[in-house]
């Protein structure tokens, strides 16, 4: 075994040991053709039932039999046993460590040229959070909408892991529920693991536990797109997102209609969070209409915007000129 499946057996020892009863371990043999490692044991079966000390020690001895032999069991028994998806909750910070790199795949689903926001909520609220996705990507934020299922398929669960590795931001609906859901701690605990920034949105329960130091927006009662316009105005308050959420706002307003894009330009400007020469950059990057430019005269003049530069007066060194 090389280093990396001798971190993964560690990681179903620790499994085994905390969660295993008599029946996983035949189901174990079963999928590995280790029923006779397991039955044979002289102290494996005897120290689970009656909690004995040795019982690690026996556990460690029986898989390291089973693996040594055929190390290509190893992620057959962590699918089985969904050990990846138990271990991130357990451990978000060893896990990117030892499950990361040979589990993501491609993050195909982002817009491309956006900040990336995974957004980490209950079921009951997909109809929110379609709508709340709509909004953002106004903005120039592309949402993936992760959802609590129990009987989710790995396809699927591949995709949330993909979602996670590579998201800028995690917005968290926490409302009741939401501590209870195996889900939604995992998503949480990953961008705590990661270090990832968190905005959470206060529906009726407040930030908890690691990511309770975040101050939350309070979402409950608002509609989608003011809830989005506060989770922007949050990201842009934090230099080290601005700059890139102000190019994605540039991409994103250049297809927007003229409504909502004089709308939205009104509204940044009265956040106050950009400069003139920011804004000004963003009214010659959005594709302004005749109508567009009209509507939005004042801040155009305001920020100097589409003037044309002054040409330099040729001057001429008169102290050149003989007599």
């Amino acid at each position: 075994m090389d280093s990396s499946e001798r971190k993964k057996v560690a990681v179903i020892t620790k499994y085994v040991v905390e969660t295993f009863s008599e029946s996983d371990w035949l189901s174990l043999g079963q999928i590995t053709g280790g029923l006779k490692s397991i039955s044979d044991h002289p102290r494996l079966l005897r120290s689970l039932s009656f909690g004995d000390d040795d019982y690690p020690y026996c556990v460690g001895e029986v898989l390291g039999t089973i693996f040594e032999s055929d190390s290509s069991l190893i992620p057959e028994v962590i699918d089985h046993f969904d050990i990846d998806l138990w271990y991130q909750q357990k451990e978000p910070e060893k896990y990117l460590r030892v499950f990361s790199p040979a589990a993501v795949k491609s993050a195909d689903f982002w817009k491309d040229g956006y900040l990336r926001a995974f957004i980490s909520h209950l079921s009951s609220n997909r109809e929110r959070m379609s709508a709340l996705k709509a909004s953002l990507s106004n903005w120039g934020v592309s949402a993936f909408i992760a959802h609590e299922d129990i009987k989710a398929t790995r396809e699927w669960r591949e995709e949330v892991e993909a979602g996670l590795e590579t998201m800028d931001v995690l917005v968290a609906v926490v409302e009741p529920g939401f501590k209870d859901s195996d889900w939604c701690a995992q998503e949480v605990g990953y961008a705590l693991g990661r270090k990832v920034d968190i905005v959470p949105l206060r529906a009726g329960l407040d930030p908890f536990g690691f990511f309770g130091k975040y101050q939350g927006i309070q979402a409950k009662g608002k509609v989608p797109d003011r809830v989005a316009n506060e989770v922007v105005l949050a990201l842009l308050n934090k230099p080290h997102h601005r700059t890139q959420l102000l190019q994605c706002i540039a991409k994103a307003f250049a297809t927007l209609h003229s409504t909502r894009k004089v709308e939205l330009f009104g509204i940044l400007d009265s956040w106050s969070v950009a400069t003139d020469q920011q804004i000004k950059s963003l009214l010659e990057q959005a594709s302004l209409s005749e109508f567009e430019r009209k509507s939005l005269d004042g801040l155009i003049t305001k920020v100097g915007a589409f003037k044309q530069p002054t040409p330099a007066t040729e001057t001429t060194d008169f102290d050149d000129i003989p007599f």
